[in-house]
């Protein structure tokens, strides 16, 4: 970056990093959407994670230790094939947040009606009350992030924490539950093996691969890290693994208590605990426990708000984005123009899919346009893997951390696949749809509502700056 250009601060440390890291990481709300389809559910996280997590690790150690720049999987996929492509990668990485966030927030809605208990009983089915406390919720968590990582960092720390003792409570009420009552699903191997042949089940792959991303989300925030070369392997290496074995005792411990068919997708966590805390008699859980879930989606969410941000902030640098998004605030030296247009953004996303639909249809709606989108950079980013190994020398950046080429040429194949069957199968509309037409047609929109404008404001402003300065956009950046 030219000294001209804003500078962010090195304020994360290597604990920093990993708790950031499982914040995003670890979104525990959305084991439910998975373990609906049995003892499968678990094959599932096992594949998603040989197929899709393993590929990301390497991918995104190789790629931060050769490229350690802010904007991360943006600066890759730009380096790699050019401005263009980086930008559509880019603007997807940023833009499927407008759309995760709210999903992350919808859950915060559901579990408040436990918290509430009697009070707001019948509120969790009410389009109008989810979509206004998601609002509320959002604005909020904008604002704290907005204050810079001195506040920012502790809403992640303090989501990660909520996520290990959520975690740690549901699987100790599950083994007590099992112990008096049995097992409310039959672990087999017939019944482990999903029905691959069904496209409502692989549709599911999509959702793993969702809840699977997030490593490198330590390479776009990079030059906020203290010593980045050491800190963000250690931290990846931590948060892996932690994430892995999370969402697998989730999933175990919410399928031992609650039959497959009648877990629900907003509140299935909390669903479940209550089932069992009431059979050994210890219902008043449920409240401390949907305050533990909710901390975990608040942390989900502020994670990704804080590192989605730093992108077109990156992009506005490079001169794709109107100028003022690379402005840091005066005070806390965040890119608060970026917090603000994401903010609105998701507000207007939250009131577009509560007309007209369902909170069911509602959620797997910005689940899937979430999914396409998020998925998109990750397809550029795996085949940027093997193109910078092959051709280092086209690069400026550090050594690689990788010492094998074989290994991260099967990784950026391997999780280009899978990145690519997860793209194709989230526009399969999964059971308990209400309205199919009505899903596909907003999926479909939602998707090009993005795609179709990354084009155009790419062209536009390449086209601007180049008249003015008779260079191309992004040229004056050294480095970041």
């Amino acid at each position: 970056m030219s000294k001209a250009e804003p500078h962010l601060r090195r304020v994360l440390g290597r604990a920093d990093l990993t708790f950031f890291l499982i914040a995003a990481l670890v979104n525990l709300n959305s084991a439910p959407v998975v373990a609906g389809i049995g003892p499968g559910a678990l094959v599932f996280w096992l594949a998603g994670f040989l197929l899709f997590f393993l590929p990301q690790a390497v991918a995104v150690l190789e790629l931060s230790a050769r490229l350690p720049q802010e904007g991360g999987i943006y600066q890759w996929n730009k380096l790699a094939f050019g401005p263009s492509h980086g930008f559509v990668s880019g603007w997807c990485y940023w833009a499927n947040n407008i759309f995760y966030i709210p999903t992350l927030l919808l859950y915060i809605s559901g579990f408040a009606v436990f918290i509430g208990a009697d009070l707001t009983a019948g509120l969790g089915d009410n389009p109008l009350y989810v979509a206004g406390l998601s609002l509320v919720l959002l604005w909020i968590l904008t604002g704290l992030n907005m204050m810079g990582w001195g506040v920012g960092k502790w809403v992640q720390t303090i989501g990660a924490s909520g996520t290990f003792i959520t975690t740690t409570l549901i699987a100790g009420i599950a083994v007590a539950a099992v112990l008096t009552g049995g097992m409310a699903n039959t672990f087999t191997l017939p019944s482990m093996l999903p029905r691959f042949t069904e496209w409502k089940s692989l549709a599911l792959l999509s959702v793993v691969c969702l809840n699977f991303v997030g490593l490198e989300l330590g390479s776009v925030v990079g030059e906020e890290i203290k010593d980045p070369r050491r800190t963000i392997p250690r931290a990846v290496l931590v948060a892996g693994i932690a994430t892995v074995g999370l969402y697998l005792l989730a999933t175990f411990a919410m399928l031992a208590t609650v039959p497959a068919a009648d877990i629900g997708v907003l509140a299935g966590i909390l669903q479940g605990v209550q089932r069992a805390a009431g059979n050994i008699g210890v219902a008043w859980i449920v409240i401390p426990i949907a305050i533990l879930m909710s901390l975990n989606a608040g942390g989900n969410a502020s994670a990704w708000l804080a590192g989605s941000a730093r992108v077109p902030f990156v992009i506005g640098l490079d001169r794709y984005f109107p100028a003022a998004f690379a402005r840091l605030h005066p005070k806390y030296n965040t890119p608060y123009v970026a917090f603000i247009v994401q903010g609105a953004a998701s507000s207007f996303f939250i009131v577009f899919n509560a007309v007209g639909s369902t909170v069911h249809d509602m959620y797997m709606i910005l689940m899937g346009t979430t999914i396409v989108l998020t998925l998109i950079p990750y397809l550029y980013m795996f085949l940027a893997l093997i193109v910078i190994r092959r051709e280092p020398e086209r690069f400026s950046g550090e050594p690689g951390i990788i010492p094998w080429s074989w290994l991260c040429y099967v990784a950026g194949a391997v999780g280009f696949l899978m990145t690519a069957f997860g793209v194709i199968v989230s526009f399969v509309p999964s059971a308990g749809i209400d309205d199919v037409g009505n899903f596909e047609l907003k999926l479909v929109l939602g998707v090009l509502a993005f795609l179709v404008p990354a084009l155009l404001v790419y062209r536009w402003h390449a086209r601007r700056y180049a008249g003015v300065t008779g260079q191309p956009a992004g040229s004056h950046v050294e480095s970041v």
